[in-house]
């Protein structure tokens, strides 16, 4: 027999009859959406033959002061408490049905212990220990034909070759997407004329290239540094080019044109 009933609770019914057999009140436990409850929570009743039968109590039912929800769970279980309900005394002789409830409820909490190892490790399908240890001895028995067979000794090796393609096996518009990940959208560019003011800085939106000449002897400054090349004494041409970061700000001596252009996908 289970050792669980489960209902289903309409928002009305306060009373809920088992027929879970058991040894004492402590070994009923109820729930309600999987949470356990205190006996506080609720009322016992057992039904049973009798006191003294092999199995004091065959049943009952339990009460809740206030009807549980409509729709929620109440789960009705035995978990058997290890305690011992008769004390044998030393100038009385023991009677049948006090060593058949002793016993059988040993018994029954053995089960009970059995079948939660057995839920634990998942052997539902595995009956004895040593059908355990056979299973476990095979699959060390097969696992270095098992590794041979299935080349995964030579697994790094094989993913290391499938990762190392050469560039050439990319097609042409694969290569052609790479490299306008990084190539300047020149068609996105933005004229700046910057300025002999530190104050009149252009800030960059976003990573990208500056590009362009600069006039009358002029420098132009990058986050208030001079930059290296770009100054020259004529007009036209370009005679700088160089990456930018965001934030990058520019300004330079005297009127200086020069643009700026974002990377793409930058």
């Amino acid at each position: 027999m289970s050792n669980t009933q489960t209902f289903i609770g309409d928002g009305e019914t306060r009373t809920f009859y088992f027929t879970i057999p058991f040894f004492g009140v402590n070994d009923i436990h109820v729930s309600i959406n999987n949470i356990e409850l205190t006996s506080a929570d609720f009322a016992l009743y057992p039904t049973g033959p009798a006191e003294d039968a092999d199995v004091p109590y065959s049943g009952g039912h339990i009460d809740f002061p206030t009807a549980p929800l409509a729709d929620s769970v109440i789960k009705i279980y035995r978990n058997i408490e290890l305690l011992r309900h008769i004390d044998y005394q030393p100038t009385e002789q023991p009677l049948a049905h006090q060593l058949n409830q002793d016993a059988n409820q040993c018994m029954e909490a053995l089960k009970e212990l059995a079948e939660k190892i057995t839920n634990i490790l998942g052997l539902a399908n595995i009956p004895t220990v040593a059908d355990l240890l056979s299973e476990l001895s095979t699959i060390r028995e097969q696992l270095p034909e098992f590794l041979t067979t299935n080349d995964l000794n030579d697994i790094n090796t094989t993913i290391a070759t499938k990762a190392n393609k050469d560039i050439d096996n990319i097609t042409s518009t694969g290569k052609i997407n790479i490299a306008s990940c990084a190539v300047p959208d020149y068609n996105a560019s933005i004229s700046i004329k910057t300025y002999s003011s530190a104050s009149n800085k252009f800030i960059a939106p976003q990573n990208g290239v500056v590009y362009g000449d600069t006039a009358n002897n002029a420098t132009l400054y990058m986050n208030d540094v001079a930059i290296k090349g770009a100054s020259s004494t004529g007009y036209g041409g370009v005679s700088f080019c160089f990456p930018s970061a965001a934030g990058d700000s520019f300004y330079g001596g005297f009127a200086n044109i020069a643009h700026f252009a974002p990377f793409k996908n930058a």
